[in-house]
């Protein structure tokens, strides 16, 4: 009897794919956890749940920002010139290919956890 193989759709291929890859780029940086204030760990969960689909390393927002900015500012949890106005003006009103977030979507209290994390290294 001949086994068949198991189908398994590009879009759910890509989705494995991305979680595994978030998962293991987000191990390394699990290390400076015990500096971050409370607010600023729970931006961190909160954005690794929520933004780093999108902007984490080699995904599509953080390439984009790459074009149009340049390699140091494109990851967002490297940067050092965000304040926390600027992230919720980009997330509530949208900038470029961005859509604006509404309050439904994102909390008000976990925007400012996720501003507090990346904001954690701004001066």
């Amino acid at each position: 009897m001949k086994r068949r193989r198991a189908r398994v759709s590009p879009g759910l291929a890509v989705a494995v794919l991305a979680t595994a890859l978030c998962e293991f780029t987000a191990a390394p940086a699990l290390a400076d956890d015990a500096s971050l204030s409370p607010a600023q760990l729970r931006g961190k969960q909160l954005y690794e749940r929520t933004c780093i689909y999108c902007h984490g390393p080699g995904v599509w927002a953080t390439n984009r920002l790459a074009q149009r900015l340049d390699k140091e500012h494109a990851l967002l949890v490297n940067r050092t010139d965000l304040s926390v106005p600027g992230i919720r003006a980009i997330v509530r009103d949208g900038v470029g290919s961005m859509p604006p977030l509404r309050r439904t979507e994102i909390s008000d209290s976990d925007l400012d956890a996720i501003a507090a994390y990346l904001t954690r290294q701004s001066r």
